[in-house]
């Protein structure tokens, strides 16, 4: 399942790459549905910067339907990210914490310049794969039936963060100005 995320933020392109990159713990407070954003590694790199970050996201958020199988470890992936010197962007790939391969999700995150002067726009893009099958304790038979749930789950997770990513940035830099 190809997705793609775009908003735009009221400030420039320069401050939300730098905090998005260097800086993303500090949104924490600003995103919804995410519990935790910890940077596990930082190394830089001929031609760019490689980060891996750990995101913990909500158990309370899974639909109804997959809740029993949900546990927080598989609501916990690394996100595996390269930042290109040359560009405003990283391409990424996220990795469930367990579960096996419960998913694979690959794409980028561009930071550009927005409609009007001096702002931004985050636009994320990517593609996701979900194998409920391989999920701990799901039957077999029941994987096919319960894929859709599971792939909405995940894509519910993933996407309004990657959503609410750039509200969170606006609302943070606000604060930011505020305590100026």
């Amino acid at each position: 399942m190809d997705f793609e995320c775009s908003d735009e933020v009221s400030y420039p392109v320069e401050r939300l790459y730098r905090l998005i990159r260097d800086e993303m713990p500090a949104i924490l407070p600003y995103l919804d549905d995410v519990e935790e954003i910890r940077v596990l590694e930082r190394a830089e790199e001929p031609g760019g910067l490689r980060l891996v970050n750990l995101w913990r996201g909500s158990v309370k958020a899974a639909p109804a339907v997959v809740q029993k199988f949900i546990t927080p470890d598989l609501v916990t992936w690394t996100d595996h990210a390269f930042w290109p010197t040359d560009a405003n962007r990283a391409e990424w790939r996220l990795e469930p914490r367990v579960g096996g391969k419960l998913f694979e999700c690959t794409g980028t995150t561009s930071v550009l310049p927005g409609s009007r002067e001096r702002t931004s726009r985050l636009q994320v893009r990517g593609a996701l794969h979900v194998y409920p099958e391989r999920l701990p304790g799901v039957p077999r038979l029941l994987a096919g039936t319960i894929r859709g749930a599971v792939e909405s789950f995940i894509v519910g997770m993933i996407v309004p963060n990657l959503k609410t990513l750039a509200r969170g940035v606006q609302r943070y830099h606000d604060d930011q100005a505020r305590q100026s």
